[in-house]
């Protein structure tokens, strides 16, 4: 089991966007607040950064 550490900002980006995780298809949040697209939309940018 590995535990996974994210810096700070990404874990107050994925309390806003992970109540709405259910609206991700095919890699993009749809019919969700835009505030929690707009989380989702770093932390998607940022995990790709890191080769996630």
């Amino acid at each position: 089991m590995a535990l996974r550490h994210y810096p700070k900002e990404i874990e107050e980006l994925m309390k806003i966007w992970e109540p709405y995780k259910d609206k991700v298809k095919d890699g993009i949040m749809k019919d969700a607040p835009k505030e929690a697209i707009e989380a989702f939309k770093k932390f998607k940018k940022w995990a790709w950064e890191q080769g996630q």
